[in-house]
């Protein structure tokens, strides 16, 4: 699955809103027959697309001549730039021993949480090595949402996640909601295998977070190697 990793330092003193949910692994249906793994680099946004899914059917429909008089616009072209040298820095994390065991630490977020929230979210993800997760683009334009983001993405030198099929593999209903799980891939196939993962809800940072899911979660040991790779910063 394609992503781009975004960061941030949290310094939020909020209470978690729920406690830690552990998840082994198990079946999810799909109506789905195939992904359309969709890259926009120039926005440092990264779209895992159902063809099937109505929520994007309206992308299907878009006509070149759209697109092209979209990339004739300077103030459109000036802010791909920006995001796109932006974006390059993404893949620079401390490393990690062979010996560490991997995880996928994911902080699903939204528009709504605001620019505030999202910036401290993005360079919480930045510090930890997390995704960023959107459910999909903002009033259902792909333009509204990389003006949104330009700050964001510009400040932390990360990009964002659109994937509503990871809002669906893993239940997600409230934002913030940090997720860590096992690595995985999701399928063309009708049923995806759930990873193990452990679950978060609620206004907290990333270290709490991880903290949280070393003495409580399943996987404990990828949550120190996450830890680790923060004080690394």
């Amino acid at each position: 699955m394609l992503r781009l990793v975004i960061f941030l330092l949290f310094s939020m003193n909020y209470e978690a809103s729920s406690s830690i949910e552990n998840h082994s692994g198990q079946c999810r249906a799909s109506s789905q027959t195939s992904l359309d793994e969709e890259l926009t680099r120039e926005h440092g946004l990264y779209q895992n697309r159902a063809i099937h899914d109505t929520i994007f059917k309206w992308l299907q429909q878009e006509s070149l001549q759209k697109v092209e008089a979209l990339l004739q616009d300077k103030e459109f072209r000036d802010t791909v730039l920006v995001l796109q040298n932006k974006a390059s820095n993404s893949q620079n994390l401390p490393p990690v021993s062979k010996t560490e065991p991997l995880g996928e630490l994911y902080i699903f977020v939204s528009f709504s949480l605001g620019e505030k929230a999202l910036l401290n979210l993005g360079q919480d993800a930045k510090r930890f090595g997390a995704t960023l997760v959107l459910r999909g683009f903002r009033e259902g334009s792909y333009t509204k949402t990389a003006h949104s983001l330009q700050k964001i993405i510009t400040k932390t030198g990360q990009g964002v996640l659109i994937d509503p099929e990871l809002y669906s593999l893993f239940h997600i209903t409230t934002v913030p909601t940090y997720i860590l799980a096992k690595p995985f891939v999701l399928q063309s196939e009708t049923r995806t295998q759930t990873p193990i993962y452990d679950k978060l809800q609620g206004h907290v940072s990333a270290h709490y977070a991880l903290e949280a899911f070393a003495k409580e979660g399943d996987l404990r040991r990828e949550a120190q190697t996450f830890l680790k790779r923060g004080a690394l910063k």
